[in-house]
């Protein structure tokens, strides 16, 4: 539960049913960072450093835990592409039939694995949630798949509460968020674009929150186009929504997608967007014009047009900010919540 979109929807997810019913979670790495609600069984504690020892380990003591909760439904939002620690899991520690698997990006294989053993193993869940309506169709051309559903993720309904801290900028900056895997966040070419752009030339920041791989890659990067003093790679940051509150738009430059988090929550906090229109995601958040800027898939050029009109159309800037809290009424916390509960309860 420590940094990325389906993990903070998991934590939010514990809070969320802790007055319905008693939570508990599996966590398989030691990194929480998310507050949560529940019973905590972490594997990744006093783990053994041999890998394959290790592995070993944190099956039986998966199935451990998995068993002496004995729940009455198992959400699973875990990454599923190994295949062969997945059949073990089958074998050794699922129930199925009262397994949720969740589906949290449009490439679906991310989180089952691609045979169709798995494909019939799942029709058997209790259900298979996808967050977007985008993932769903994709599903559907997979597998007669009869146990789809479409439950987005959700808001905190603490959102709208947040501060700016006296410590962040008075000046004009823009922000991106994610994980720093340029294969699909594309954060190599979004810095290509912001050069190319009005903010560039006006020396308005671009600010990328997020950890991951290519972080070395993206330093060299901006050292050798000189945007040391312009752009700058910020980490991962808890109180990021108030950095987001403070931005003057949000860029999403993702090749893929599932339902972006950070979508939703910039807009919670009133920034309005500039995005790829995804082959999943942001068209179900962002109506074109209204609370911000789809962009043709891929098209950098015209990802600069937007980035540019965003910035110096005022009277359009205004009115997208203007619609940003009304635009994601359905995707509030008790909303959403009454479809998990429905689930639940079925």
């Amino acid at each position: 539960m420590d940094g990325g979109g389906s993990e903070r929807t998991a934590a939010l997810l514990t809070s969320s049913l802790r007055s319905n019913y008693k939570v508990s979670i599996i966590c398989i790495r030691d990194e929480v960072s998310y507050p949560y609600s529940g019973q905590l069984y972490n594997l990744g504690i006093n783990e053994p450093k041999f890998k394959p020892f290790k592995q070993l380990i944190k099956l039986f003591k998966f199935r451990k835990y998995y068993k002496s909760i004995d729940a009455d439904y198992y959400i699973d939002f875990r990454m599923r592409n190994r295949w062969y620690l997945e059949l073990l899991l089958h074998w050794l520690v699922f129930n199925t039939a009262k397994t949720i698997f969740t589906i949290h990006s449009f490439e679906v294989f991310f989180h089952m694995p691609k045979h169709l053993w798995f494909f019939k193993r799942y029709n058997k869940a209790k259900a298979i949630v996808c967050v977007s309506k985008g993932i769903q169709d994709r599903m559907t051309t997979i597998f007669p798949f009869t146990n789809l559903l479409n439950i987005p993720n959700f808001l905190s309904s603490k959102n709208t509460t947040i501060a700016i801290p006296h410590h962040l900028p008075k000046s004009d900056y823009v922000i991106a968020v994610g994980r720093l895997n340029n294969h699909i966040k594309q954060f190599d070419r979004l810095i290509v674009s912001y050069k190319n752009s009005s903010l560039y030339r006006d020396h308005v920041p671009l600010y990328i929150f997020g950890d991951g791989p290519d972080k070395i890659q993206l330093d060299q990067q901006i050292k050798e186009l000189e945007l040391e003093s312009l752009v700058m790679l910020m980490g991962f940051r808890a109180n990021i929504l108030s950095y987001m509150k403070a931005a003057k738009f949000l860029i999403l430059s993702s090749r893929l997608e599932g339902l972006p988090n950070v979508l939703l929550e910039a807009l919670s906090v009133g920034t309005p967007l500039v995005s790829f229109d995804c082959p999943s995601g942001p068209s179900e958040i962002i109506s074109d014009g209204i609370n911000g800027i789809l962009v043709a898939p891929q098209d950098f050029d015209a990802l600069e047009r937007a980035i540019n009109k965003m910035y110096s159309d005022h009277v359009f800037y205004k009115r997208c900010k203007s619609n940003t809290l009304d635009s994601i009424l359905a995707f509030s916390q008790d909303k959403v919540m009454e479809q998990w509960l429905m689930l639940l309860s079925s």
